[in-house]
């Protein structure tokens, strides 16, 4: 990065209450498992969704590396199959380009 690169400030942001939002309810569900009022699975997608997230706001996807097989060893611990890990773990495809804040 030379002196001159602009930094999108709002992106970075983004991306690290992305990140800093999905290690604590990763270590909270693997320590404490789901709320009484919370859908495990549901978490599980989002948490996902917050990795997803986390790229299109600048984040290099190799950095999330280890995050991605935490999430895919949780999943797995939680009785999911490989193909619904893959799944997970799968960027999908956004049509409006942009997800909502």
């Amino acid at each position: 990065m030379s002196e001159h690169d602009v930094i999108d400030i709002k992106n970075a942001l983004k991306a690290k209450q992305l990140i800093e939002s999905f290690d604590q309810n990763l270590a909270r569900l693997m320590t404490h498992g789901a709320d009484e009022n919370e859908v495990e699975a549901y978490t599980i997608d989002l948490l996902s969704e917050w990795l997803e997230e986390a790229i299109e706001n600048g984040v290099n996807p190799q950095e999330l590396s280890k995050r991605a097989n935490q999430l895919a060893q949780f999943a797995f611990s939680r009785g999911y199959s490989q193909h619904e890990v893959e799944e997970l773990l799968t960027m999908r495809p956004n049509p409006n380009g942009k997800r909502p804040i």
